[in-house]
C-alpha cells in the first residue's frame, strides 16, 4: 500500500520543490528524469430521469462548491487516519473536485428535464434560485489495511433566492461505496457511485424544495 501513495508534503518539502523546479528550469537535467505524467480519471455516473421529481417553472444557478483546501484539488484524496489526509500518486481528476461536482450538478438537472434553465454563475442565466453546496468528505479510506477501500462523499446544499438571498432549504446528502478492488480504475469508479448518488439526491431535493 505505501507504494500506491503519497503524503501530503511539510512546509519544508513545498518548499524545496519549487527550488527544484527552478533548477529544472535553468539547468535541463540537473535533477534527474522528470516524474512520470499522472494517469487522468473522469467521474461520469449515469443520471436517472429523476421520474418522481415535479416539473418547474424557474430558472437556477449553481455556484462552485465550497471545499476545504485538502479537497479542492485535481488530486484524488485518501484518508489514512483521522484528521490526516493523504493522495494517490501518480492519479488525479481531469479538473478540480468543486468544479467536476459542479459540472455533474448542472448535468443532472439538465437530464433531469424538470427545470426551466439551469447553468453557472458565468452562463448568463436570470436565475430565480441559487443553489449552493460544500464538500465535507470526498475521499477513500481502508476499514482494513490493504483490502478495498471505501469511498465516503458528504455535501450539503443549500437553496436561496437569487435577489433575496433567502434560504429556501438546506439538506445534507451523504453516501459510500466500496471498490471493486484495490486498483484505481475499481476506486475511480467508487467514487463516481458515490459522488452520482449524492448529486442525485440534491438534484430531487432541489425540485421539490420549491415546485411551483
Amino acid at each position: 500500500m505505501t507504494n500506491d501513495i503519497w503524503t501530503e508534503p511539510t512546509r519544508r518539502g513545498i518548499l524545496v520543490g519549487g527550488a527544484a523546479l527552478t533548477l529544472a528550469g535553468c539547468g535541463g537535467n540537473l535533477i534527474g528524469p522528470p516524474s512520470p505524467a499522472p494517469q487522468l480519471y473522469v467521474l461520469q455516473p449515469e443520471f436517472g430521469a429523476l421520474a418522481d421529481s415535479p416539473n418547474v417553472p424557474w430558472q437556477l444557478v449553481v455556484s462552485v462548491p465550497a471545499a476545504p483546501a485538502s479537497l479542492d484539488t485535481e488530486r484524488i484524496a485518501l484518508e489514512r487516519a483521522p484528521n490526516t489526509m493523504d493522495y494517490y500518486a501518480n492519479s488525479q481528476w481531469t479538473d478540480r473536485a468543486p468544479l467536476l461536482l459542479q459540472s455533474l450538478l448542472v448535468e443532472a438537472f439538465e437530464k433531469s428535464g424538470r427545470i426551466a434553465a439551469v447553468g453557472r454563475e458565468t452562463a448568463g442565466i436570470r436565475a430565480d434560485y441559487v443553489l449552493e453546496t460544500e464538500i465535507r468528505d470526498f475521499e477513500a479510506y481502508y476499514a482494513v489495511p490493504d483490502a478495498a477501500p471505501n469511498v465516503r462523499a458528504n455535501i450539503t446544499a443549500k437553496l436561496l433566492g437569487a435577489l433575496s438571498h433567502e434560504i429556501a432549504g438546506t439538506m445534507q446528502s451523504v453516501h459510500q461505496a466500496q471498490a471493486a478492488a484495490n486498483d484505481m480504475t475499481s476506486i475511480t469508479a467508487a467514487f463516481t457511485k458515490a459522488a452520482g448518488a449524492a448529486v442525485e439526491e440534491i438534484v430531487g431535493w432541489t425540485l421539490r424544495a420549491r415546485s411551483r
